[in-house]
């Protein structure tokens, strides 16, 4: 049974959340303290076009009727909030960091059809630099069936333990395997322009001056922003169907920044990778995979 079941007709504000998450509170869970099962709901309800059309034009997707397979992620944010900043919910959210993310999109999904949001947190698993969770997100049509879902895992960092990880120690593939893409310059006011769009508006991606307060050297980009940017650019159309996609962000996008795509297809599946042009730092690495 959920701790929490939060039951929505609209989008619950992301400002309220936030404002709820800058508030002090706990970063470790106490012994033998679990992290509750919290669920949250959106009754059916089609994207705003405005944020479709403002989210395409800063990732990079066709305008084509159709959503972009990573947006159905926006349309969860405010519930991934509200059940994050929730009072059960015994850590605290802010800095918390986006690890990875696995997608499965079950046929396309049009613009304007609606669609209902499911999201529910449960769960933990300690890991080197503090604590790991997953929230996991349904978007279901008005048959009540599912048409896209996706795991998230995130990260709240544990301060006692030293960061590090990463990519450090990369060892490169083979180049002559890999096609270059894309490179683009990623200006430093992406995380406030995309986190404005994304109802993401973590400090770490906001100003350089709170990424510091966080231990990053500089603002860094969103890992979704990366990812989607990485998927539109590289994904066809693989990604306007079922397919899957996968990613696992390995070291932060400092802004401005100029990240370089490379990708690389074996069959039908394609691995992508995302790294400064000197190749020496790889951002995020990922598939993407059309069904069947």
């Amino acid at each position: 049974m959920a701790a929490a079941n939060l039951q929505y007709d609209a989008p619950p504000s992301v400002w309220v959340s936030f404002a709820k998450a800058a508030k002090p509170g706990a970063v470790r869970l106490r012994s033998g303290q679990d992290i509750p099962r919290l669920e949250a709901h959106l009754a059916p309800a089609p994207a705003s076009t405005r944020t479709v059309n403002k989210y395409r034009k800063l990732c990079g997707f066709d305008a084509n009727g159709l959503l972009p397979v990573t947006f159905p992620h926006i349309m969860a944010a405010p519930l991934h909030m509200a059940v994050l900043t929730h009072d059960a919910f015994p850590l605290k959210l802010l800095g918390a960091v986006h690890m990875r993310n696995a997608v499965h999109q079950y046929r396309a999904l049009h613009e304007n059809e609606p669609l209902a949001v499911h999201v529910a947190v449960e769960g933990h698993r300690p890991v080197d630099k503090g604590l790991e969770f997953d929230l996991q997100t349904r978007i279901l049509d008005t048959d009540e069936q599912c048409v896209w879902e996706s795991t998230s895992t995130n990260l709240i960092r544990d301060p006692a333990k030293k960061s590090g990880g990463g990519s450090k120690g990369w060892e490169p593939p083979a180049w002559d395997d890999f096609a270059v893409v894309d490179q683009w310059k990623a200006p430093g006011n992406i995380g406030r322009r995309y986190g404005v769009v994304a109802g993401d508006v973590n400090p770490i991606h906001m100003h350089p001056l709170a990424a510091k307060l966080f231990g990053f050297k500089r603002a860094i980009a969103h890992g979704m922003w990366s990812f989607a940017s990485c998927v539109a650019r590289s994904g066809g159309e693989a990604i306007e169907g079922a397919c899957s996609l996968d990613v696992s962000f390995k070291r932060p996008l400092f802004l401005p920044g100029t990240p370089e795509l490379l990708s690389w297809t074996v069959g039908s599946e394609q691995t992508y990778l995302l790294t400064n042009p000197q190749r020496s730092t790889l951002y995020l690495e990922g598939t993407i995979q059309p069904a069947g």
